[in-house]
């Protein structure tokens, strides 16, 4: 009698650990596939950014290169500066932390100023994005006074989502070199030097 229940109940067991085995095996390869995704958009973020500071030291050498020597009066170093800040003025994220299945830690902005003139004032806009693409948050920073010639980093707000981090320069002020610059300021045609404050006689 007990023989003939001991072979079912065994089969039930045996049923029974093959289901959570399975569910086991299911979970743990959801979660490799997940990871792996993760790791393949870090490696494209990564690769990105190196893509955009190589394009960026290009510029920069360029510019450089390509400059005129600025002789003459302060003022043409103004004027030169202004016409070409975005040879000069740089801001661009570190390389900041990302988890495998989501989060952002560790982001700062590192912002350069190679002009000869004091930033009085920059802003910028971070924007925060999930693995898929969509953006999820859109954060003003102010980034402050950057001396000329000099660099500043600003720490970012971490985030428990997202997986990649965009960076916009917003605004841009120099009492110095007469320089007000926005990112929604329009420019009238033909005129060569838009972004001075206050405009000069020539």
């Amino acid at each position: 009698m007990f023989r003939k229940y001991v072979l079912p109940i065994l089969a039930l067991f045996a049923i029974i650990a093959l289901f959570v085995m399975y569910r086991n095996q299911r979970r743990l390869y959801k979660k490799t596939l997940q990871a792996n995704y993760s790791l393949a958009t870090h490696l494209r973020e990564l690769q990105q950014k190196d893509l955009q500071m190589t394009q960026g030291l290009q510029q920069i050498r360029e510019a450089r290169e390509d400059a005129p020597r600025l002789k003459g009066t302060f003022i043409d170093q103004k004027k030169y500066f202004r016409q070409n800040w975005t040879n000069y003025i740089h801001a661009a994220f570190n390389d900041y932390k990302t988890g495998l299945l989501g989060g952002i830690k560790g982001a700062r902005i590192i912002v350069r100023n190679d002009t000869e003139f004091p930033l009085d004032d920059v802003t910028a806009v971070v924007q925060y994005y999930r693995a898929n693409g969509k953006m999820f948050r859109s954060t003003p920073v102010n980034l402050g006074r950057i001396n000329a010639k000099s660099a500043k980093t600003v720490p970012v707000a971490d985030s428990r989502r997202g997986m990649s981090l965009k960076l916009q320069l917003s605004r841009i002020t120099s009492q110095e070199m007469n320089f007000c610059w926005s990112r929604d300021k329009k420019v009238s045609p033909g005129d060569n030097d838009p972004y001075q404050c206050v405009a000069t006689s020539p």
